[in-house]
C-alpha cells in the first residue's frame, strides 16, 4: 500500500487536471488518479485555494468541479495587470521625485520667510515698552514664533497629507463614506500638552499644496476584507453559507461570487453539501469553534459606499491661493526669460527651473482631471447599484416592478433620489449579472425576479432553523504554561 504525503497527493491531482479534462466529479478524480476518495477530496480542496473553480450541482445531486478550459491560478496576473503595475510604479517614482522638488521649493520660501521672521523677532526684543504685561507678552512671542517655524519646516518633509484615523462624511449625492482625517496645520494656535480643549484638525497649507498636485489619499480596503466578513457571517449563521449570501456581502456578480465561494471552501476547510432541494451550500463547522473572541464585523455591500475621487480635496479658497502663488512663480520666470536679467545663472535658476516647475505643477492636476471624472462617474454608478441590490435582497429576490424597486430605493432620507430610468437600467444589468429574469404578468406589468436568490435565501433560513450548533469548547484540560 502506497502512502502519499499531502503535498504528493496535491501534485498528483494537479498533474491530472493539467493533462486531462478540467471538469470532473470527485469519483472521477479518484478513479483517474488512483487516490482514495478521501485523498482526492482533500487534494481538490487544496486546489480550490490555488486555482479558479466553479462548483456545479446536477439534477441528480452530483457535485462537479469545473476548473475551466485551463488551470488558472487565483493569483495569476494578466498582461493588463502587469502593465498597470508598471505604470503605477512609474507614477510612484514621479510622485516621489516631484514631491522632493516641491519640498526644495518650499524650503527656499521657508528660508526667505525665516529671514523676515528673524528680523521681526529682533524688532520685538528691542522694542521700547516698559509695561510689565507687555514685557511678558514680548518675551513669550519669540518662542512661539520659533515653535511655529520649526513645525512649518518639519511639515515640508511630511509628504503624507492625512492622518491614520478615519472619520465619516457625506458627499454631494448624499452617500456617507469613510475618509482620513487631515493632519493638523503646523501654524495652528499653540496649545500646551495639558490643554483642556482640542480644536478639530484643519488641513495645512503644505498638505494642500501636495494634494493640489497629486490628490488626497483615499481610504483603502483590506485585501482580505471580503474573506473576513464572510467568515464572520458564517460564524454568526450556524456555519452555513450560500453563494447568494456572498453576493449580498460583496456585491460580486455570479461568476466571481462562485469563485470566491470555492476559495472559502478551501480557505476555511468547509464541506460542500447539497440540500434536499438540490441547492449547494458550504458547511463550515471548524469556523464555529471559538474561545470567546468577537465574531467580527459584517457590512453588507449596500451599507458601505465608496469614497469619492477628489481632484485636490482642498477648499476653493485654498486652491485659489495655490494657483495664485504658482501663477506668480510662472509669471516671474517668464519675465526673467524675456531678458530682464542677462546673467546666465539668473536665466537658469530664476527662469528655466521655476518655469519648468510651475508648468509641471499645473499640468499634473490637469492631466489627472479626466481620470478623476471618469472614476467618480463609475463610483457614483456603483453606489447606485448598491441601492438597487439592497431593494432586491430586502424582497429576497422575489418579483418586483420597477416602480416597487424605485419606492424602496428612494424611501431612505439619505442619498439623492434615483430616477425610474436609472433603476430600470441597473435592474437590466443585474438580471444579467446575478442572474435574474424579466417577465410580464397578466396585467402587462414588467417584473424583475431573481429566483436563485429566492431559493437560496429560503433554503438557508430553513437549514439554520433545523441546525443545532455546539460552540462550547469545553473545559481546558492542559495549559502549556503548566
Amino acid at each position: 500500500m502506497t502512502n502519499l504525503t499531502a503535498a504528493e497527493r496535491f501534485s498528483v491531482m494537479e498533474r491530472r487536471l493539467a493533462e486531462g479534462a478540467k471538469r470532473l466529479t470527485l469519483t472521477e478524480a479518484a478513479a483517474t488518479t488512483g487516490l482514495s476518495i478521501d485523498e482526492a477530496e482533500a487534494a481538490l480542496r487544496e486546489l480550490l485555494m490555488r486555482y479558479d473553480c466553479v462548483l456545479q450541482v446536477t439534477e441528480n445531486g452530483d457535485l462537479i468541479y469545473d476548473f475551466g478550459p485551463r488551470l488558472h491560478r487565483r493569483d495569476e496576473k494578466s498582461f493588463r495587470e502587469y502593465l498597470d503595475e508598471f505604470l503605477e510604479l512609474l507614477w510612484k517614482g514621479f510622485v516621489l521625485f516631484f514631491k522632493a522638488w516641491i519640498a526644495i521649493t518650499l524650503v527656499v520660501y521657508f528660508l526667505i520667510f525665516l529671514t523676515i521672521l528673524v528680523m521681526a523677532v529682533i524688532a520685538l526684543l528691542f522694542a521700547g515698552d516698559n509695561k510689565s504685561k507687555g514685557r511678558r507678552s514680548r518675551s513669550a512671542a519669540p518662542f512661539h514664533l520659533i515653535y511655529y517655524a520649526a513645525r512649518l519646516f518639519v511639515a515640508i518633509f511630511d509628504w503624507g497629507t492625512a492622518a491614520a484615523t478615519t472619520t465619516y462624511q457625506t458627499d454631494q449625492h448624499g452617500y456617507r463614506y469613510a475618509t482620513y482625517q487631515p493632519k493638523s496645520a503646523p501654524l495652528s494656535p499653540f496649545q500646551p500638552k495639558n490643554a483642556q480643549t482640542a480644536q478639530p484638525a484643519k488641513k495645512s497649507f503644505i498638505a494642500s499644496v501636495y494634494d493640489f498636485v497629486f490628490g488626497p489619499p483615499r481610504v483603502t480596503r483590506d485585501p482580505l476584507e471580503n474573506q473576513k466578513e464572510i467568515a464572520a457571517y458564517v460564524r454568526r449563521n450556524k456555519g452555513i453559507l450560500f453563494v447568494s449570501e456572498i453576493k449580498a456581502l460583496t456585491g460580486l456578480d455570479s461568476t466571481p461570487a462562485a469563485l470566491l465561494f470555492s476559495d472559502c471552501i478551501g480557505r476555511f476547510q468547509g464541506d460542500i453539501r447539497i440540500s434536499d432541494r438540490k441547492l449547494m451550500y458550504g458547511l463550515f463547522d471548524r469556523l464555529l469553534r471559538t474561545a470567546g473572541e468577537d465574531e467580527g464585523r459584517i457590512v453588507y455591500y449596500w451599507d458601505e459606499y465608496e469614497p469619492p475621487h477628489f481632484l485636490t480635496g482642498n477648499t476653493p479658497q485654498m486652491n485659489v491661493l495655490i494657483v495664485f502663488l504658482n501663477g506668480f512663480n510662472l509669471l516671474f520666470s517668464l519675465i526673467i526669460l524675456s531678458g530682464a536679467f542677462e546673467e546666465a545663472l539668473s536665466l537658469f535658476w530664476l527662469g528655466t527651473v521655476p518655469l519648468l516647475f510651475s508648468v509641471i505643477f499645473f499640468a499634473v492636476p490637469l492631466l489627472r482631471l479626466p481620470v478623476v471624472l471618469r472614476r467618480e462617474a463609475r463610483r457614483n454608478a456603483e453606489n447606485q447599484r448598491r441601492r438597487v441590490m439592497r431593494a432586491i435582497f430586502l424582497n429576497r429576490g422575489r418579483a418586483q416592478t420597477p416602480e416597487q424597486v424605485l419606492h424602496i430605493v428612494n424611501q431612505s432620507s439619505g442619498p439623492e433620489p434615483l430616477s425610474k430610468k436609472t433603476v430600470e437600467d441597473i435592474l437590466a444589468r443585474l438580471v444579467r449579472d446575478l442572474p435574474g429574469e424579466i417577465r410580464t404578468d397578466a396585467q402587462g406589468q414588467v417584473l424583475y425576479e431573481f429566483p436563485i436568490i429566492t431559493l437560496e435565501l429560503e433554503e438557508a433560513e430553513r437549514l439554520r432553523a433545523q441546525r443545532r450548533v455546539e460552540r462550547d469548547l469545553g473545559k481546558v484540560v492542559f495549559d502549556s504554561r503548566q
